[in-house]
């Protein structure tokens, strides 16, 4: 029976991991946590995430309530980050260990030009991160509406996204291993 990849052998020692690669493991590692940290915080708001729950959460006198959007903002920003981090250094490790190809873009963009995304998928959480900037930026209840549109496309597009990464640092051998 022989050893299976990154155990080594007796004269075959396991390759060391790069700092590339301990860190996408430590992003694919936090991701979940961050989702969980979401999804409760959609619960703490209301049964069904609406926009209408946001407003009225977001308008209370409630500092308590308003936290409620808070948080939801804030875990949704931490997650868009880390899927684009995941994605700059999956490519950037790729590049160094010469499997990847440079090119310009955005690091979503360059997955979708790999195959490893879709190209709707690409635009839909570049969208997403975009949508960051509106939040700062604009006024009730756009803002609200932004925020609702942008946790409906994120929890539809991050099992998916993650999935796709994990695999494709897997079987391009980027992956932490």
């Amino acid at each position: 029976m022989g050893a299976s990849a990154g155990e080594g052998t007796p004269t075959n020692p396991p390759a060391r991991r790069t700092k590339g690669q301990k860190r996408l493991e430590h992003i694919l590692e936090a991701i979940p946590a961050v989702r969980e940290q979401l999804l409760a915080a959609l619960d703490d708001l209301a049964p069904d995430f609406t926009a209408a729950a946001i407003q009225s959460a977001a308008q209370a006198p409630d500092p308590r309530e308003r936290n409620k959007v808070a948080v939801i903002e804030r875990e949704l920003d931490v997650l868009i980050a880390q899927l684009e981090e995941l994605a700059a250094r999956a490519l950037a490790e790729g590049q160094r260990l010469g499997t990847v190809p440079k090119g310009a873009g955005s690091p979503w963009q360059r997955l979708a030009e790999l195959g490893v995304i879709s190209d709707a998928s690409a635009t839909r959480l570049q969208d997403v991160k975009d949508m960051r900037n509106e939040l700062a930026h604009a006024y009730p209840p756009t803002s609200w509406r932004a925020l609702h549109r942008s946790v409906e496309t994120l929890l539809a597009e991050l099992d998916r996204y993650k999935v796709r990464v994990s695999d494709w640092l897997d079987e391009s051998g980027i992956g932490p291993g």
